[in-house]
């Protein structure tokens, strides 16, 4: 699964009332959620896909696969960035959750997941770093397992303008250049009709509002 079939997977499941993301406004303007809210988001993303066909399993915490036999996890180190094979689960690298498809077509994808937190002196540039050292994270592992499938998600809040999106070295400009084509979903904008878009053609401006960001990696 790609990043934008992850995305209109959660907008339609959000429209079908199998995800309650209109509690995610809420933790992501709030100071009083202190220490993240990103397994909440998990679950609600894990309740939609277990209203489709496919018999999906949710797993959160899931080891990144190596392809070597005898030392069957990656591990990785965000000094270098590096990456490396073990033998230990628990030196394992983790993806925050992982979705797998168990009947039909084969389909499974590791998911990291950074939300923004209000308690940070500047929600919107932490959120976005941690986001960024996500998309390095599985960046480095796909060196060692290409085979897998890699998605990096961030959900933020507030409002982009043209300075972040657009022009020739807008702020944002690193998740959708070299390869990196980052999608958005617009949730609660309605003049754009919740659509799923590329991070250089979302909707700008307008009244803050609750934003999922996500790049295949």
């Amino acid at each position: 699964m790609r990043c934008q079939q992850l995305l209109n997977t959660i907008q339609a499941e959000f429209n079908n009332g199998n995800i309650n993301l209109q509690r995610a406004d809420v933790f992501a303007q709030n100071a009083n959620i202190r220490g993240g809210w990103e397994v909440w988001l998990q679950l609600e993303i894990a309740h939609g896909f277990l209203n489709i066909p496919g018999n999906w399993t949710c797993e959160r915490e899931q080891p990144y696969p190596s392809t070597n036999g005898g030392n069957p996890f990656l591990s990785y180190t965000a000094v270098g960035p590096a990456w490396g094979v073990s033998a230990n689960r628990r030196a394992a690298a983790r993806a925050d959750f992982y979705l797998c498809r168990n009947a039909g077509i084969a389909d499974d994808v590791y998911i990291e997941l950074k939300c923004i937190n209000q308690t940070h002196a500047n929600p919107i540039h932490d959120a976005w770093g941690r986001f960024e050292a996500d998309i390095i994270k599985q960046q480095t592992l796909r060196l060692g397992n290409a085979g897998l499938n890699y998605v990096s998600m961030l959900a933020t809040f507030g409002v982009f303008q043209q300075a972040d999106v657009g022009g020739g070295n807008p702020t944002l400009g690193w998740f959708w250049a070299g390869g990196r084509t980052a999608y958005v979903y617009d949730v609660f904008n309605n003049q754009v009709n919740n659509q799923v878009t590329t991070l250089a053609n979302v909707a700008q401006g307008g009244a803050p509002r609750l934003f999922l960001v996500a790049v295949s990696v």
